[in-house]
């Protein structure tokens, strides 16, 4: 079987039933709304470039972990984005249409690996592209300045995404130490006691900053003190193990 590029197709042996076309007639690009926002001569460069397979229903496309070094496009059927939880309950954060991208994270450059699990939700046919022609497709010789300003401008905005991701998965002890360890990165001073914070951050702030209750929050924050993670001096909060506590974060 061949692909949208002509090249051959990477598929399973079982025949695949049941799936339309995005339009009657039409496999092409122009049949997936999301991508009409595309020049006609852009489509027709990423259809061209596509690495296009099937895959069943509940079939991995890529799990938490791997490199991230291309961009899925979804051309029928329907892909989901998910999390494990520590429990090991998937969290199901998004179903993604056709027409859809996904794997952002392989515009940032010097790469991110991949935070989300993607598998396929229903039985469905997805794209796969580098992100090196993804960009080239989209902006041409000026691909590279493009690059450089679309990695800047979304690095922050992935970082706050998969911030989001983890914290659905984690459990609240782990979320407040990694709150604990970003307030010092961002107002953390070191010194012989450890990560003193700059900046005084209430009770209050950290719950909310933790998604948790006040209660439940402070009673964390008191374990942690006792277990020597973290101190009180002047009314500013040291951490005074910061590696155990990125370890604990690790290890949710």
């Amino acid at each position: 079987m061949a692909s949208l590029s002509g090249k051959p197709r990477h598929t399973s042996r079982a025949p695949w039933r049941g799936l339309a076309a995005p339009l009657a007639g039409d496999r092409s690009l122009r049949g997936l709304a999301a991508l009409k926002r595309l020049k006609p001569e852009q489509r027709e460069a990423l259809q061209q470039r596509l690495q296009v397979r099937e895959y069943r229903r509940a079939q991995l496309i890529y799990q938490p972990g791997q490199e991230a070094s291309s961009l899925y496009v979804v051309l029928a059927g329907v892909a989901r984005l998910s999390i494990r939880s520590p429990s090991g309950r998937r969290v199901l954060l998004n179903l993604l249409p056709a027409g859809e991208i996904f794997g952002h994270s392989a515009l940032v450059e010097g790469g991110h690996s991949h935070v989300f699990e993607a598998a396929a939700y229903t039985d469905m046919r997805a794209g796969r592209i580098g992100a090196d022609d993804f960009l080239e497709v989209l902006a041409g010789d000026r691909a590279r300045e493009v690059g450089e300003m679309i990695s800047f401008v979304t690095e922050r905005w992935i970082t706050l995404v998969i911030r989001l991701g983890r914290f659905l998965a984690q459990d609240l002890r782990a979320r407040v130490a990694s709150s604990l360890i970003e307030a010092a990165r961002g107002f953390g001073v070191q010194d012989a006691r450890g990560h003193v914070l700059s900046l005084r951050i209430t009770q209050d702030a950290l719950a909310d900053l933790s998604a948790g209750s006040l209660r439940k929050v402070n009673a964390v924050l008191r374990r942690f003190e006792a277990e020597g993670l973290i101190g009180k001096e002047g009314g500013r909060i040291v951490l005074r193990q910061l590696g155990t506590l990125e370890e604990l974060v690790l290890a949710s």
